[in-house]
């Protein structure tokens, strides 16, 4: 359970971050898109690294 509330904490800290920062949420350059982009970006890199060493 614990890190489902740090994942909901963290999702509350970007939203307010983008608010502040005028970034819209959806759009193709919205936060949710990049958002996910960076996070399979990472996910690929980390699994290449891994298995390719």
């Amino acid at each position: 359970m614990a890190d489902e509330v740090n994942q909901l904490e963290l999702a509350q800290q970007l939203l307010a971050q983008a608010k502040e920062q005028g970034v819209e949420l959806m759009g193709p350059n919205g936060l949710l898109g990049q958002l996910t982009k960076n996070v399979l970006e990472t996910a690929l890199d980390a699994e290449m690294t891994e298995h390719l060493g």
